[in-house]
């Protein structure tokens, strides 16, 4: 299936003043419903590769209410599972999510539906991006298609990836590379899929920055938003940058692992490909840095966490065929990102743009 990056966010209104968008990954529908109008534009600039311009079923159904939560409404149960940023109760098919008394996520599995009650704005938002990434890698998973942290680009039908630790510039780099042109192409920016073959498929999502003034994009392209547990992030919409999105499936040739360094310079070396082997594990098969624990938050019991041994061994798999098709670097960073960004390029163009 090849993607494509539209313009017009395909919200259908329906009756009682409430609005649908409809969305389709990979042959995954999902559908959202809500009358926050400026949600629902939100949430489909997030995804603006993967709208549904065709009718379908859809695998599951997200219902963004811009209320307070009720909850006299809910049952005395015991909690099941906490976390920073909310405490699960579960009964039978149904798991009530609890952010702290600013939103209530009701999740009815039977049903295939989410429900997500908040009159914070911004948090309506952050919640329904987070769903859908969850709800979708899940699936996607069951079909082979496994998400790594990381950055990824494409020229020639080839690709390269940038494992990079938590902070350690993947938005700098990902807009080096999109200013740069030369006919490499944005795969994502933190998240590209990696099927049983090793091959990626793109996973363009919108792309934040952290940074106290905006940054230097049309304001048409920005979107302000805060955050649960972290720092606000301006999105920048794909919209920015026509025609420097991946849309079709590529084999990757590089990967290259960034380490921090206290000094100035930055310089890339060849690794092995047991130190690829141990990332790859991190970032993918582990999945630090991605938001694709909900799948283990839902599960009440031992044997559910059990029924996940699959989906670690099909992403080992996965990792394993794309380690095979690769040759591993690593980049010592220094203190400086763009400077990062720039021995990156230099690096990359020196070997050619049709094989990153």
């Amino acid at each position: 299936m090849a993607l494509t990056v539209s313009d017009a966010a395909p919200v259908q209104p329906l009756e009682a003043g409430a609005a649908a968008l409809d969305l389709d990954f990979y042959g995954i529908r999902a559908r959202v419903v809500s009358p926050a109008r400026e949600t629902l534009a939100r949430v489909a600039d997030d995804f603006l590769s993967f709208h549904a311009h065709t009718a379908g079923a859809a695998a599951f159904e997200l219902i963004l209410v811009p209320e307070a939560p009720r909850y006299a409404d809910l049952p005395p149960l015991r909690a099941t599972a906490h976390t920073p940023r909310n405490i699960c109760y579960t009964h039978g098919q149904t798991t009530y999510i609890d952010y702290f008394g600013k939103a209530l996520a009701i999740y009815d599995r039977a049903a295939g539906r989410v429900e997500v009650r908040s009159d914070r704005p911004h948090l309506l938002h952050e919640i329904a991006y987070l769903t859908i990434l969850s709800r979708v890698s899940e699936r996607l998973e069951r079909r082979g298609l496994h998400r790594v942290h990381a950055c990824a680009v494409s020229a020639g039908g080839r690709s390269a990836l940038f494992l990079l630790p938590s902070g350690g510039g993947k938005t700098t780099l990902s807009l080096a590379f999109l200013r740069a042109g030369g006919g490499v192409r944005l795969i994502s920016e933190d998240s590209p899929l990696v099927d049983r073959r090793g091959n990626l498929h793109p996973f363009p999502l919108r792309i934040g920055i952290l940074a106290e003034q905006a940054p230097p994009f049309a304001p048409e392209y920005v979107t302000y938003a805060e955050r649960m547990e972290f720092a606000p992030k301006y999105l920048v919409s794909l919209r920015a940058f026509p025609g420097a999105i991946e849309t079709g499936v590529t084999r990757p040739s590089r990967l290259f692992i960034g380490r921090r360094t206290l000094g100035s310079a930055c310089r890339i070396i060849p690794a092995g490909r047991i130190r690829g082997l141990r990332v790859l594990v991190r970032d993918m098969v582990v999945g630090i840095g991605l938001y694709q624990g909900l799948e283990f938050l839902l599960r009440t019991s031992p044997l559910d966490l059990l029924g996940q041994a699959p989906v670690l061994a099909g992403r080992l798999r996965a990792a394993l065929a794309l380690l095979s098709k690769v040759q591993v670097f690593e980049i010592e960073m220094g203190r400086d990102p763009d400077l990062n960004a720039a021995t990156v390029l230099a690096f990359v163009a020196g070997r050619g743009t049709g094989d990153p």
